[in-house]
């Protein structure tokens, strides 16, 4: 598994594909096309082979290109996986799809972030947010926590991305992991009681919250990526 950004992806060849041309690399991810595109772009540049990449759908992030990899193992196609998700690629890992590689541009990350045997590097921060459309709520009534979105005054009001797929899960993996099941399996079903909708990515949370009168408060990722 493999987190890449400007500097190290430009040594993140691992290999895996076998039979192809030297000067080009086939890259997965599940970075959203507008950050990672830019960064495929450098590499070319600096280092003078061709980035094929291959992008995941907004609306299966991160679990499309993670089941196709599983798919394709027999014959892999990939040589690159960068991943904006730290949770479903470890399946990757489980089932040895994996080349370890440790990158001379991972030195000064520290340990905590990346694996000793090498199978992953991380370097990137992902933080959640609440999006608030601020020309309807004011300051002294904007929610404060997730836990807000359950609250009857945001009664059909609200949205999130679908659970099933991208960053939403290890969001909803999270609060299972520090509330345990009763508490979180109760704040689920608070939401939906509450009317919350259920959008096709964090995305189309972002635009709910900016133009649909039905759609106050959103809850959406945020990054802080190292370069």
């Amino acid at each position: 598994m493999i987190y890449a950004g400007r500097r190290a992806i430009l040594v993140l060849i691992v290999g895996l594909a076998g039979c192809r041309a030297r000067n080009e690399v086939v890259a997965y991810t599940s970075v959203d096309q507008v950050f990672s595109e830019p960064v495929f772009q450098d590499c070319e540049r600096q280092v003078g082979f061709a980035v094929r990449a291959v992008f995941d759908t907004e609306e299966t992030k991160s679990s499309g290109v993670v089941n196709r990899l599983i798919a394709e193992a027999p014959r892999p196609h990939a040589d690159v996986f960068w991943s904006g998700d730290p949770v479903r690629p470890f399946l990757l890992v489980r089932r040895g799809l994996v080349e370890p590689y440790v990158s001379a541009n991972a030195a000064s990350i520290p340990a905590a972030f990346k694996a000793a045997d090498g199978t992953w590097t991380g370097l990137g921060a992902r933080a959640r947010v609440l999006l608030v459309n601020t020309t309807r709520v004011d300051a002294e009534s904007m929610p404060r926590s997730i836990v807000d979105l359950a609250n009857p005054h945001w009664s059909g009001d609200t949205a999130i991305a679908n659970p099933l797929f991208g960053t939403t899960t290890m969001h909803v993996a999270a609060l299972f992991a520090a509330w345990g099941d009763d508490r979180a399996r109760g704040f689920l079903k608070d939401l939906r009681t509450n009317g919350v909708r259920v959008a096709s990515s964090n995305g189309e949370v972002k635009r709910l919250v900016a133009a649909d009168p039905r759609a106050d408060v959103g809850a959406d990722p945020g990054r802080v990526g190292r370069p």
